[in-house]
């Protein structure tokens, strides 16, 4: 093999593989940010141009003899696809651009087609002539028009760089550079075309600087999507394992056939390359049936749908705790797909970028989206998806919290099949129905049981009223009886001063009576707060003192409403200060107080809660001797009304406060 033949090897398999890049780019964006489908068939064309010479040329490397008819056919149709690919190549660029729009499509392939014609006919009605000499005029006039063709594109692209958005300038510029350069280069072939034609020193020197010329353009995108990050096109993954690939099969290739020239391993990897050759010229065809290929190896596809079918069923029935579940569902898809798995909150930074990048903000209330990282639109994210050591991620997004199962690659298969994919769609979407219908349920009870507890505080209201109402008149009738016989007492006698402690009695347990009637009554909004407090401290006086405590009020006289219903409140100061006398020490103060300015009241006594323990003061069935309801319950009735209940950590105190941000 001549240094000639290496060189036009190494250009060839260079142009298929850059032109192949963007064939088998998986990125979605690969075709939106500009290509569109007859950019996309002009580098199709080059890639079954490039993979086919690369094939010939290596058959040529160990002297296979050439079958003329076959071999003309084949220059038939490389030529028939090189000069498509100029009108393409126009007519692509025009949709682009928005340029010369108004031009009939079939003005765009009417010189190249053209070119064809007439070069077949030539063939034709001259059987007796070298195949050289037949096509030597066709050659030059193609390189005209490919000129023609460059500086027509260059034009397209200048007009549309002035309604382009960055990303398609950020590609568009480069693209013309290298359109640009390509024209003195093309120039350099039409001059030695004229001077040498098809002998063979000339013929040597067009080809190779043909082939340099037209890999200008794309080695130019590539440039320009990977350094602007337009478009990933797997660029740092995928394309650079293709790359790595090509690399190691073309060195491999070359040193057998220096190291051991025309012997049976030359031979032997040269018939390999040229397959290769031969199988990517046949393009997205060759794609399609290798993928056809991989999905019917994979035998045990109905096999792992139909597990996850069955982790399906099982997940609406599991009994596992709520932070449990999205564990127990990745570790199970791992086991049947063969692949890494792991659980990460949707708020870390990856995948939050992953899903900012993707303009994704899930929420509980939309339907959970699969995010694939063969989707992927920049440089940036594919980093993201290398840092995590994934390749798909299943949000799932409750109310209460969030999180990511991160799958890996599976061993078996490098990309899902259709039928595995969907069926993860559907875990994905049963996990989140059955996180929202926990929690669903979970406050349906709580409201029910809130319910049924204001019910139990009417009726105990009622009681209370029907018990104060029943008590009041017999302590009327006392109090007369005992104030008529105690004015017929002597004054000062023993009887005098038993009538008059049965009278203050009598009075202390009316005034009782009617803070009962008080309490008893309920109302929307509690007008008259500070007289609620008093009426809920008298009650618990008895209490304080039994226990060896004093129990302080510090509240105005004037009349001050709270928006928060009279039973709720009465309920809440109960809840406090029943606490506050549980846990104060002996001869101690409990204090009560009401801020006429900012509407707080305050519970506090001496004594700290451990520190501990304050992490889960509001948690229901949370207690240091109580049922740990109490809290938990007054806290809700204050949400409920649009207030706050906290603990305000003070030394050696416990203190509660009951605010509101507009009361």
């Amino acid at each position: 093999m001549n240094w000639v033949q290496f060189l036009e090897l190494v250009f060839v398999g260079a142009g298929t593989l850059a032109h192949l890049q963007f064939v088998l780019a998986r990125s979605s964006s690969a075709k939106i940010i500009w290509f569109n489908p007859i950019l996309y068939a002009w580098s199709l064309c080059w890639t079954i141009w490039y993979a086919s010479v690369f094939s010939s040329l290596n058959l040529e490397t160990i002297g296979y003899s050439r079958l003329p008819y076959i071999t003309a056919f084949f220059d038939i149709l490389r030529g028939t696809i090189l000069n498509l690919q100029v009108g393409l190549g126009l007519h692509g660029l025009s949709q682009m651009t928005g340029s010369l729009k108004k031009v009939p499509i079939w003005v765009w392939y009417a010189a190249p087609v053209g070119l064809v014609l007439w070069g077949v006919a030539r063939i034709a009605s001259h059987p007796m002539d070298p195949f050289l000499v037949n096509v030597e005029p066709v050659t030059r006039l193609f390189i005209a028009m490919d000129m023609v063709a460059g500086l027509v594109a260059i034009w397209m692209l200048t007009q549309g760089l002035a309604t382009f958005d960055e990303t398609r300038k950020g590609i568009a510029r480069p693209l013309r550079k290298a359109l640009v350069a390509m024209i003195p280069l093309l120039a350099g072939v039409l001059a030695i075309k004229m001077v040498w034609g098809f002998q063979a020193h000339g013929r040597y020197q067009w080809v190779l600087l043909f082939d340099l010329t037209h890999l200008l353009p794309p080695f130019a995108i590539l440039w320009a999507t990977y350094w602007t990050e337009a478009v990933a096109l797997e660029v740092t993954l995928a394309s650079w394992r293709r790359v790595q690939w090509f690399l190691g099969v073309f060195c491999s290739y070359m040193a057998c056939k220096f190291a051991w020239p025309m012997s049976e391993l030359d031979r032997l990897a040269t018939w390999g390359a040229s397959g290769l050759g031969l199988a990517g010229s046949m393009g997205p065809l060759s794609i399609n049936f290798f993928r056809a290929i991989t999905q019917f190896l994979n035998l045990d596809k109905q096999q792992e749908s139909a597990l996850l079918l069955r982790l399906e069923k099982r997940l609406r029935h599991t009994r596992l705790p709520n932070p449990s579940l999205p564990r127990f569902l990745a570790r199970c898809i791992g086991w049947i797909l063969d692949c890494h798995w792991q659980i990460l909150p949707l708020n870390h930074p990856q995948v939050e970028s992953i899903l900012h990048s993707r303009g994704l903000v899930l929420s509980p209330e939309q339907s959970p989206q699969l995010i694939a990282m063969h989707t992927t639109t920049s440089r940036a994210e594919v980093e993201n998806w290398a840092t995590l050591e994934a390749r798909w991620i299943l949000p799932v997004a409750s109310r209460d919290s969030s999180w990511a199962i991160l799958l890996g690659t599976s061993s078996r298969m490098e990309k899902f099949p259709v039928e595995i994919i969907a069926r993860l769609e559907s875990l994905q979407a049963t996990c989140q129905q059955v996180l929202l219908s926990r929690e669903d349920l979970k406050r349906s009870l709580e409201a029910h049981r809130r319910l049924e507890e204001g019910e139990r505080l009417a009726m105990l209201g009622l009681l209370a009223a029907s018990a104060a109402h029943e008590i009041k008149n017999p302590l009327s009738a006392i109090r007369n009886v005992a104030m008529a016989a105690r004015r017929d007492a002597p004054f000062g006698s023993v009887l005098d001063r038993d009538l008059e402690v049965v009278v203050g009695e009598v009075d202390r347990l009316d005034a009782t009576v009617r803070r009962m009637l008080h309490f008893a009554r309920d109302q929307s909004v509690c007008v008259d707060a500070p007289e609620t407090l008093r009426v809920v401290v008298g009650l618990l006086a008895l209490e304080a003192r039994e226990k060896r405590l004093r129990l302080e009020l510090s509240t105005p006289a004037e009349k001050i409403p709270l928006p928060i219903s009279e039973n709720d409140l009465k309920a809440i100061l109960f809840n406090l200060i029943l606490n506050a006398l549980h846990h104060a020490p002996q001869g101690s103060i409990v204090n009560v107080l009401f801020d006429p300015a900012t509407k707080a009241i305050t519970v506090s006594n001496e004594g700290e809660i451990p520190h501990e323990f304050r992490p889960r003061l509001f948690q229901p069935l949370a207690s240091l001797g109580g049922n740990g309801l109490g809290l938990y319950i007054s806290r809700s009735k204050a949400e409920e009304s649009g207030g706050h209940l906290d603990y305000v950590p003070l030394p050696k105190r416990t203190s509660f406060q009951l605010t509101w941000e507009h009361p």
